[in-house]
């Protein structure tokens, strides 16, 4: 059975600020996770030991589009799991 993601975060993100021939000019850049008790957003942590995949979520009322970190426990096991 699949383990399921879970503890979703949404992603804060904005445009790249230097102009390349090899990054698209609509690709954006990670800041951080978005979080009410704090204004700016927060660096992200990635634990050992979980796996992570990011998820595009478009708002049903705007329509703009947002990112979704999602973790579950890692499906490998780990020296520290003995």
């Amino acid at each position: 059975m699949p383990r399921p993601y879970g503890d979703p975060v949404e992603i804060k993100t904005e445009p790249i600020p230097a102009q390349s021939p090899f990054i698209p000019t609509d690709a954006k850049i990670v800041v951080g996770a978005v979080a009410p008790a704090s204004p700016d957003p927060i660096p992200i942590v990635l634990l050992p030991g979980f796996e992570y995949r990011m998820r595009e979520w478009r708002h049903p009322h705007t329509g703009e589009i947002h990112w979704r970190l999602e973790r579950r426990k890692s499906a490998q096991q780990t020296e520290s799991d003995d």
